[in-house]
């Protein structure tokens, strides 16, 4: 099968995967205990007759199934309806804070990759060492921490104390700076919640590049290179890199997923106005259209990324063919 028939093949078999997708998310927020009228009425002007007209305008009185297909139905042609808390386009709202979510996306996945990658080589290559060791230690130490828990001691710290000790802050409470504003604000307020958000995520991209450099070491083309006299360096690079690099970036490209969810609460502790902080305001104010849409959201990218790292299988193995 060439490469065309089978983008096409995968594209076709997403079509269940987004049906069930948008099922779940829909039954998931309807069944929610709490009636979103309430988030929406300011209390001194709920009465039955206006919660009434609210619910029959918004058509929460219709059965679940008709609900879903009239909502189905708009999301096909991207329209996912009005955000209840903000008045306006669900996709324009999400528009609106996407971007700012890209950036610390960004800055998280390079900072991952910066760090597992060559500790995990070097993890790798000299297995059992002080250097493994070491390796281990911070891969341990990034999986039990918490992103929220460091966030927070981030601020306590390099904001607050730092602040009181030495009259300034080493880093900004929280907020956001556009790029095209000041490029150095934008890096100031960027890199402590990406890099926050990256060290969690590099931990588990640097056990596996670890083991895979490990079982490539003891491969027989490893041992015939050397027979050959190739240098160390070029065996490491040039043929053990390259084949556990496979593993590694499958889970590095759905980690550009996960980043996304890790988002949410990163986000909210570093006032940062990206998807995630958004979602966590919907899920407050009980904004169904909002909700269901950036849960749509996640799972598109999901998705794509999931398709995108197949296609580069074959970049970094010819061997593999398309089935």
């Amino acid at each position: 099968m060439d490469r065309t028939n089978y983008l096409l093949k995968r594209l076709a078999s997403l079509i269940p995967v987004f049906i069930g997708v948008t099922l779940v998310v829909f039954l998931l927020v309807r069944l929610t205990p709490g009636d979103p009228t309430t988030a929406m009425i300011p209390p001194q002007a709920r009465t039955p007759e206006t919660v009434a007209a609210l619910r029959a305008r918004l058509g929460l009185d219709d059965p679940l199934p008709v609900q879903y297909l009239n909502w189905l139905t708009d999301a096909i042609t991207l329209d996912l309806g009005m955000s209840y808390s903000q008045d306006r386009p669900v996709t324009s709202v999400i528009a609106a804070h996407i971007w700012p979510t890209i950036q610390i996306a960004f800055v998280a996945f390079i900072v991952s990759i910066l760090i597992a990658v060559p500790l995990g080589v070097l993890s790798g290559v000299y297995k059992d060492s002080w250097i493994d060791q070491i390796s281990r230690v911070i891969a341990f130490t990034g999986i039990s921490i918490p992103s929220f828990w460091l966030g927070l001691m981030t601020i306590l710290f390099g904001a607050l104390f730092w602040n009181r000790w030495f009259g300034y802050q080493l880093i900004p409470a929280g907020g956001y700076v556009s790029p095209f504003e000041s490029f150095g604000g934008w890096l100031w307020h960027v890199l402590p919640p990406g890099i926050i958000l990256g060290v969690g995520f590099s931990a588990i991209t640097m056990r596996l590049t670890r083991s895979s450099m490990a079982e490539a070491m003891q491969e027989d083309y490893i041992r015939t290179a050397r027979s050959k006299g190739a240098k160390e360096q070029a065996i490491i690079v040039i043929h053990a890199l390259r084949n556990a690099l496979i593993p590694v970036v499958t889970v590095a490209g759905l980690q550009i997923g996960y980043l996304l969810n890790g988002a949410v609460v990163v986000e909210e502790v570093f006032a940062w106005p990206g998807v995630g902080r958004l979602l966590f305001q919907a899920v407050q104010q009980q904004d169904m259209p909002l909700i269901q849409g950036l849960v749509l959201l996640f799972a598109t990218v999901f998705v794509v990324m999931n398709l995108v790292v197949d296609l580069l299988y074959t970049v970094l193995d010819p061997r593999i063919e398309y089935e």
